[in-house]
């Protein structure tokens, strides 16, 4: 329970004033599982206060519109200092350009993926986490408008739908636990494996890095 989730915010603009916050969704799998829950926020610039990152033992980058150098940033320090990351839509897109030595105009634009109502089978490689966690197929919402074109090694693509769009990407050993998923489990009511083997991850990872001060 002794752990700390930095979850990323993102620009929500409500009445002509802007806010930095995160959808409560992003919150439920995590509540009464861990002792506190963080908003990273760097106000859209290039500036990232590292005293900040070192407080949080795991990270979560949600869905968005805008990438930005700082969400790149969160992933090469998580890559060098074992601190495992869960990255959904944007963040998922994220972790693979950062994987692929990608810009955001590289993301290949996806059709009829982005219907809130509409829902899809994914695929998912044997003996991934997200096998462990999912299964070898499930059912996951449909609400994005690009995808990776290809992840580069040592990532894997891990999940993909019927029509071969990347859902899942991962790096996962004993020095890394970096984990992207295009769809929104936040949204979804029967995501809690997930997550709930995102979080052992990072208490596990946590006792190590302790136990070797």
């Amino acid at each position: 329970m002794n752990a700390i989730i930095g979850v990323v915010g993102k620009d929500i603009v409500k009445d002509d004033v802007i806010y930095q916050g995160i959808s409560k969704n992003n919150l439920k799998y995590l509540n009464d599982k861990i002792s506190y829950i963080g908003i990273i926020n760097y106000d859209n610039n290039d500036i990232i206060d590292y005293n900040v990152l070192d407080l949080c033992d795991g990270f979560i980058i949600p869905g968005g519109l805008d990438i930005y150098r700082y969400h790149l940033d969160i992933i090469e320090y998580c890559m060098n200092n074992n601190k495992p990351i869960l990255g959904i839509c944007m963040g998922h897109q994220i972790i693979g350009l950062y994987a692929n030595n990608e810009k955001e105009e590289d993301l290949v634009k996806v059709d009829n993926h982005n219907d809130k109502n509409k829902k899809h089978d994914i695929n998912i490689v044997k003996n991934s986490f997200l096998y462990k966690s999912l299964g070898d197929k499930t059912l996951v919402n449909s609400r994005h408008n690009y995808a990776l074109d290809r992840i580069d090694l040592p990532f894997k693509k891990t999940a993909t739908d019927d029509n071969g769009v990347i859902e899942g990407i991962e790096y996962i050993d004993d020095k890394h636990f970096l984990l992207g998923v295009q769809w929104h489990p936040e949204d979804m009511d029967n995501m809690h494996n997930l997550y709930n083997y995102f979080i052992k991850e990072v208490i596990s990872r946590k006792n190590v890095r302790d136990n070797s001060k």
